[in-house]
């Protein structure tokens, strides 16, 4: 999980109001915590280099996350998909202070062939995808197919 990214405006406002949305980014896999750290880093990164023009928001692809990842040669996931987090089985977390919003975000991990199926037919898509072929998004490495 990030700490500090919350600090990183990337132009999300509360709806009807002036207050800016933050978040904070999570993941959970069965991977070595190095990589899942260098994962959320490398997405939290790319965000913030973005400078707002890539909303940091469930439903956005970040694509070649350059991390430890390219050094592990059984990981085979690459690119990330920020989704609401289904961690707590309710609605996720949310810190409301003075001047902002801050809420968390999942970060999943997918292969190149899930990347281009999220590309070609919507996050939602590929959520139902994964939800229908059972596709163990924990594992990180899984078979590209």
């Amino acid at each position: 999980m990030t700490t500090q990214f919350a600090d990183v405006d990337t132009g999300l406002v509360k709806q009807g109001t002036e207050l800016p949305v933050r978040c904070e980014i999570i993941a959970v896999a069965r991977a070595p915590q190095a990589a899942v750290a260098a994962a959320v880093v490398g997405v939290a990164k790319k965000l913030q280099e973005a400078g707002g023009e890539i909303a940091a928001q469930p439903g956005v692809l970040v694509p070649n996350i350059e991390s430890a990842l390219d050094e592990a040669s059984d990981i085979t996931v690459s690119h990330g998909m920020l989704i609401a987090p289904y961690l707590w089985g309710g609605p996720s977390p949310q810190v409301e202070e003075e001047d902002r919003l801050t809420l968390g975000l999942q970060l999943i991990m997918l292969t190149h062939a899930e990347y281009a199926y999220a590309v070609e037919e919507g996050v939602a898509a590929m959520q139902q995808a994964v939800a229908e072929s059972n596709i163990d998004i924990l594992d990180w490495t899984r078979a590209d197919s």
